[in-house]
């Protein structure tokens, strides 16, 4: 038997039992604290950083990289990287924690045609006599019919039907799933009627609870995706599921987890059980589709990237362990390709593509970034591995978008201006705020066309407050967005010159997708009707700036449109209409995949796109 430690995580305050040689970042998330880990325990991304302040070890390699002496000498560590050895006493800032992200849960709004896959049909039966001897399956069916409703009675409720209608006086309500008849209650109770729809992305997972008697919002609720604390991308996660059966099983289980709680919270909100949900539809990109399901990702991280399933699938909730009604479904929609999942199959849908005559470019920066473009006549997708800078990864004061994130960056009179979300005090800096960091010091000449930050020679260019945070040596500048003074935590908050190179790696790749697509379209800039931003990195960016960096093509600011949680969007309305079902299927056989890897043209608009261009 191991050796047990006593670990005690501050502020919490709570305490655990921890085998020796378990990682400080296994402990926390043994005492049920979530933890940033974008590079998925590797210790290369410096995320998960923590103070140690009883039983400190030495720094292992990688801290020693990637911590500064300041932060050494505090005994900050990194937790997927330190074990534990004896007693420890641990304080978890919150910058490590996965928590109190900014998360866009609403998208564009869309009519639907109300037609359910849940339908509650209240009913009035004629009692069974020597005349009419009809069994009581057929008794129910026969009055759906006469409603026009077509279904058989499921065995389970077959069971219980006989008591369930002379209880009930064969008056009530037949709850119908597809075409079976899964439930029948006492009474009139087809006004609560409700459904789940949500969108599981790769760092949050946003849900939303749906009338379906109304067509009706009724609740929304958000968290971040607990799965992060084994890598913030989907390579990550797929390299620790194809580990194990055991790895697959627990990533699955996070992520239903936190959809538990999710449907928890809507429960309260609405003041319903979670037995009233009969339905749950789920969109996300291919990897979480597959996790979900427990289906084997493997071979999407390998050339030449196929996954398990390409089609809607359809399963029961207690199989995948998703806490609403047991009789009910659960419906994930289809894939495209390996790394183009449900959830652009959900923008496509959202923002209906596939039956407008516009030529449009949808853009879904996130973890991954995919891209659509084109008309009904003709789509084109294709995947682009740019989100990790964009989501705080690789930053070297990246954060997720919450409290206290740099959001905005701005130079008035000569005189910086940085805004936090939640105008609290900063601590780091999110993926919106680098880009306005850039875009800003692109303008003031603070960083040239080649990325590189301004050399000693020229600093008297510029105002005499921006030269002042200026630090560090020529090839290894720095740029102060906050002082010690103006930060949450008494650190500064840098943007390093090795920050901008990210940033021109991630909006390189997300350019050159887009120029690609293009070309195989045959078209041009001039020719774009609209450039769509979808998610939520797209939907807080100022267009301006995401152009002046070239995230963005070269297009009219007008012709730039949010569509904000368009994959969540396009759930609801699977949810609110089966026959989209049909349409998403449809939507994902007849996309054209388009894979950028390994194509010459990418690599060279990649090349191209490097370069920031400069101020006009």
């Amino acid at each position: 038997m191991p050796r047990t430690f006593r670990v005690i995580f501050q502020p919490f305050g709570r305490q655990v039992a921890v085998a020796e040689g378990r990682t400080v970042l296994e402990a926390a998330q043994q005492a049920g604290i979530e933890m940033t880990s974008p590079c998925g325990g590797h210790g290369t991304c410096g995320g998960c950083r923590v103070e140690i302040t009883r039983g400190t070890p030495p720094p292992t390699d990688a801290g020693a990289e990637r911590l500064t002496a300041e932060e050494l000498g505090r005994n900050v560590r990194l937790a997927c990287q330190t074990r534990v050895t004896q007693d420890m006493t641990i304080v978890i800032p919150r910058e490590s924690l996965l928590f109190d992200q900014q998360i866009l849960e609403t998208g564009i709004a869309v009519n639907v045609e109300l037609d359910p896959n849940v339908r509650r049909v209240p009913l009035k039966m004629p009692e069974p006599s020597v005349d009419d001897q009809r069994s009581d399956a057929d008794r129910l069916t026969d009055a759906l019919a006469e409603q026009g409703v077509e279904a058989t009675v499921d065995l389970a409720l077959a069971r219980e039907l006989p008591d369930r209608l002379r209880r009930a006086d064969f008056s009530g309500t037949a709850v119908v799933l597809a075409d079976r008849v899964v439930q029948f209650d006492r009474g009139d109770s087809s006004a609560a009627n409700y459904g789940v729809a949500v969108d599981l992305g790769t760092t949050t997972i946003v849900a939303a609870l749906m009338n379906l008697a109304t067509g009706q919002e009724v609740a929304v609720a958000s968290c971040g995706n607990p799965q992060a604390a084994h890598g913030d991308d989907v390579i990550s996660r797929i390299m620790y599921a194809q580990e194990s059966a055991t790895r697959l099983r627990e990533l699955q289980q996070l992520a239903v987890g936190a959809f538990n709680k999710l449907i928890d919270e809507l429960c309260e909100k609405a003041d319903l059980k979670r037995t009233s949900i009969y339905e749950l539809v789920l969109v996300g990109n291919t990897t979480m589709t597959h996790l979900i399901l427990r289906l084997d990702p493997t071979y999407i991280a390998r050339a030449p990237f196929i996954a398990a399933l390409r089609r809607g699938a359809v399963a029961a909730p207690r199989d995948l362990g998703i806490a609403i009604n047991p009789r009910g479904s659960v419906y994930v929609g289809p894939n495209i390709a390996g790394f183009v999942g449900a959830d652009t199959v959900a923008v496509i849908l959202a923002a209906g593509m596939h039956k407008s005559d516009k030529m449009r470019l949808a853009i879904d920066i996130g973890t991954n970034g995919e891209l659509v473009l084109g008309h009904r006549q003709r789509l084109l997708a294709a995947s682009t591995a740019a989100g990790p800078a964009f989501e705080g990864a690789r930053i070297k004061y990246g954060m997720r978008a919450a409290a206290g994130a740099i959001d905005r960056v701005d130079v008035l009179d000569g005189r910086l201006r940085v805004h936090a979300i939640g105008d609290a005090p900063a601590i780091g800096l999110c993926g919106t705020g680098l880009i306005e960091a850039v875009s800003a010091f692109l303008e003031l000449g603070v960083i040239d066309e080649t990325g590189r930050m301004i050399e000693d020679a020229d600093l008297a260019k510029l105002p005499k407050s921006i030269a002042a945070r200026l630090v560090g040596a020529e090839n290894d500048r720095a740029f102060v967005l906050a002082d010690a003074k103006e930060t949450h935590n008494g650190h500064p908050v840098l943007l390093t010159q090795k920050d901008v190179r990210e940033v021109q790696l991630a909006k390189a790749a997300m350019y050159a997708g887009a120029k690609v697509l293009m070309a195989e379209m045959g078209i041009k800039v001039a020719d774009l009707d609209e450039v769509l931003l979808a998610g939520a990195f797209g939907n807080f960016i100022r267009p301006d700036r995401a152009r002046s960096v070239g995230l963005l093509p070269e297009t009219p600011l007008d012709r730039i449109r949010f569509i904000g949680n368009a994959a969540g969007t396009g759930a609801r309305m699977m949810l609110l209409d089966r026959r989209l079902r049909d349409t998403a299927e449809e939507i994902s056989l007849g996309v054209e995949h388009v894979e950028l890897s390994g194509r010459a043209d990418f690599q060279d608009f990649f090349a191209e796109a490097m370069l920031f261009t400069p101020p006009s």
